[in-house]
C-alpha cells in the first residue's frame, strides 16, 4: 500500500523549492525513480533551472518529457499521462492525482500557504486507509 508523508515546512527555515531539491537529492541517492508534479509548466520549468543549480558539487539527472527509450530518475511535468514505474510522486498540486496509488510513496509538502489543501488532502488519504506520517523541517 502507498504510504503518504507530509512534510511540514517552517515558515522561517527552508524555502520550498530547496526543500524539493532536497527531497529529489534523497530520493535520487535511493535509487528512486520520482515524478515531481508541478501546479503548471511555469512550476516545471522553475523546479528545472533549480534542480540544475541545487547543489554544485553533484548532478541530479531529471527532464521535463520522459523518453520512449529512457527512463529519467527525476521526472518533473505539470499534467503527465503516467508511464512505467516510479516509485515516489512529490506532489506539489492543489488536487490528489487519481494515480497516486501506483506508487509506494507520496510526498506532500505543507507550507503556510496551502494549510487547507493539506487538510483536505490528508482527510481524503485518511479516509481511504492509507498510513500517514509527519514529519517537521
Amino acid at each position: 500500500m502507498t504510504s503518504i508523508d507530509f512534510y511540514l515546512l517552517n515558515p522561517q527555515g527552508q524555502k520550498l523549492e530547496q526543500v524539493i531539491c532536497q527531497l529529489c537529492q534523497k530520493a535520487y541517492d535511493g535509487k528512486q525513480k520520482t515524478l515531481l508534479l508541478t501546479q503548471d509548466q511555469q512550476q516545471s520549468e522553475h523546479l528545472d533551472r533549480q534542480l540544475w543549480v541545487f547543489n554544485e558539487e553533484s548532478f541530479l539527472p531529471h527532464d521535463v518529457e520522459e523518453s520512449e527509450d529512457f527512463c529519467t530518475p527525476i521526472l518533473i511535468q505539470d499534467n503527465p499521462q503516467p508511464r512505467g514505474e516510479r516509485d515516489l510522486l512529490i506532489n506539489l498540486r492543489s488536487e490528489i492525482p487519481v494515480y497516486f496509488a501506483q506508487f509506494k510513496r507520496v510526498i506532500e509538502l505543507v507550507t503556510e500557504e496551502n494549510k487547507a489543501q493539506s487538510r483536505e488532502h490528508y482527510s481524503y488519504y485518511k479516509e481511504r486507509g492509507y498510513p500517514l506520517k509527519h514529519i517537521k523541517l
